[in-house]
């Protein structure tokens, strides 16, 4: 990988300044290559750029993407816990299985 011309990059990182003989052979290898393989070279040359650069360059359409990719999921986990058998499942300890309410109150007062 070369950073800037004449100064490639090593695995690390760093740049390594090239010699005049090493530069000038790496010059007749860039061309040689493009003499040998011109559409390799085009795609060396084009390394690191950007493959669609207006698909989705634009900030608001990667906010845009996101918010509806949060919604989906929201959409999805609300739909699954409404299908799900727990949400269904739910009493009140004060209602019985027919949904009245139970007789807890005792009736007071007349002699008994």
């Amino acid at each position: 990988m070369i950073a800037a011309r004449g100064i490639p990059m090593s695995a690390g990182g760093g740049a390594v300044a090239l010699s005049m003989e090493e530069q000038r052979m790496l010059d007749e290898m860039e061309r040689q290559l493009a003499i040998d393989d011109p559409k390799l070279a085009s795609r060396f040359t084009t390394f690191g750029q950007p493959r669609m650069p207006g698909a989705f360059a634009s900030q608001r359409v990667k906010t845009i993407v996101g918010l509806l990719a949060l919604v989906l999921i929201a959409a999805v986990t609300v739909m699954m816990f409404v299908l799900s058998p727990y949400g269904h499942h739910t009493t009140s300890p004060h209602t019985t299985h027919a949904g009245a309410p139970s007789s807890s109150v005792h009736k007071s007062g007349t002699g008994s």
